[in-house]
């Protein structure tokens, strides 16, 4: 085994708890290699832990452990209950869109109605008063040029409201939230539950989707990953864990020191 390995025994259980806060009897179990306590996703957090805190590599250890463990069930219970089916996202949107489409229609009939209704209201007016002031009025030359410039005024403003700018005002309050983390090699991340407090942990080399509604704390294994927010993709590129917080839709990189605050004072 490594010089890593025999350097975490000479440390001992009490000591690494006190220091990682894995629990006591996972520490022992490492130290005993005895991994059938836990499980595959645990064992790997441990060790990356184990790994970060005290400067070694255990990548004997964690071969061995990972030959120990079964994966089938644990590969099933792994699978996060807040990942969004693409499918149901993709109805989402077809709906929303629909319904703006319908919604453009009717503001378009309905101001189309309210335009003619207008117009010919005020075309009634002005031919009662022409009749009404025909003896006193200018030559009928000059009436009809006014009727035109007049007609041509309402012309140009029968269409008050700008249909596109509808669109757009109602287009921006369509906004698809998203929260995906991207990783580019396989990775282990810890997510807490702000509202909660309750934890969660996954290994993973596809897309996780994570639920808009809640603010997390989020705990990665390695800084070589995309995270989207909202459609938007940033890339990190970094050999070191990463913290971040997910609060109101709004996704910022914390250092350890914030991270502990918002944890209760705990790393993980």
């Amino acid at each position: 085994m490594s010089g890593g390995f025999d350097k975490l025994k000479d440390i001992g259980a009490q000591k690494i708890h006190e220091k990682t806060h894995i629990a006591k009897q996972h520490v022992q179990a490492i130290l005993h290699e005895s991994f059938d306590g836990m499980s595959r996703v645990q064992f790997l957090g441990f060790i990356s832990i184990l790994e970060r805190d005290y400067s070694i590599e255990l990548d004997d250890l964690r071969a061995k452990g990972l030959n120990s463990l079964q994966s089938s069930s644990i590969l099933a219970q792994s699978h996060s209950v807040f990942i969004t089916p693409k499918e149901k996202k993709n109805n989402k949107m077809r709906y929303l869109l629909t319904a703006l489409f319908v919604f453009v229609i009717a503001v378009s009939i309905t101001m189309m109605n309210d335009s003619s209704q207008m117009e010919d209201e005020i075309q009634h007016i002005d031919n009662t008063t022409i009749e009404n002031t025909m003896s006193t009025i200018e030559p009928i030359e000059n009436i009809n040029q006014e009727m035109q410039d007049m007609n041509a005024s309402l012309e140009d403003n029968s269409s008050a409201v700008d249909v596109n700018e509808t669109v757009a005002a109602v287009a921006e309050k369509v906004i698809v939230k998203s929260l995906k983390i991207l990783p580019t090699v396989s990775l282990w991340m810890g997510y807490i539950d702000l509202a909660t407090h309750e934890k969660y942990q996954k290994l993973f080399s596809d897309e996780l989707v994570l639920d808009t509604d809640k603010n997390w704390l989020l705990y990665l294994g390695h800084g070589n990953i995309k995270i989207e927010v909202d459609g938007e993709i940033a890339e990190y590129q970094e050999n070191k864990n990463l913290r971040f917080l997910y609060k109101d839709g709004i996704l910022k990189k914390i250092d350890t020191e914030e991270f502990m605050s918002l944890n209760k004072g705990r790393k993980w």
